[in-house]
């Protein structure tokens, strides 16, 4: 049996992790996350004894605004597209 070139459902069924909301939900988790290591970085600063542990929060503060950044742009190249699709529909 041959496959069918025009599907009933043309739409692509997007996982429920990868959702707008989820998305959102999670840059601001990670916002929070962004901004206790900035608070962590000030705190081990503050003390002599703890210099040597800023890599800690430091790790943290570089993983949360790379997630951050790459979810927005994930986001953004979404909105843009629907733009686009919307216009054209037009």
């Amino acid at each position: 049996m041959r496959l069918h070139q025009n599907p009933l459902f043309r739409k692509e069924i997007a996982p429920w992790y990868d959702s707008d909301t989820s998305c959102l939900i999670m840059i601001g988790f990670l916002l929070i996350v962004f901004l206790f290591s900035i608070a962590g970085i000030f705190e081990a600063y503050e003390k002599i004894d703890y210099h040597k542990y800023v890599w800690v929060p430091g790790i943290l503060l570089i993983m949360s605004g790379g997630i951050i950044i790459s979810t927005s742009i994930r986001l953004l190249k979404r909105y843009y597209k629907r733009r686009a699709k919307e216009r054209d529909g037009l």
